[in-house]
């Protein structure tokens, strides 16, 4: 397994457990203001699209 691959599984690995976080803090955060939540949102968005993209590098690599 070359080095690149073994890094994005770990790039990959710690961006699952970022987005297992916040799916764990969404699940009981009480609503904020308009602001507050589109950022939580937005947050949220952004680590599924990370882990997304890291999977399909990690499979790309793969091959």
């Amino acid at each position: 397994m070359s080095s690149t691959l073994e890094d994005k599984k770990a790039e990959l690995e710690r961006a699952i457990q970022e987005l297992d976080q916040w799916e764990e803090y969404d699940s009981r955060r009480e609503d904020g203001s308009g602001a507050q939540d589109r950022r939580h949102e937005e947050r949220g968005e952004s680590l599924r699209r990370r882990v997304a993209e890291l999977s399909a590098e990690v499979d790309s690599l793969s091959k």
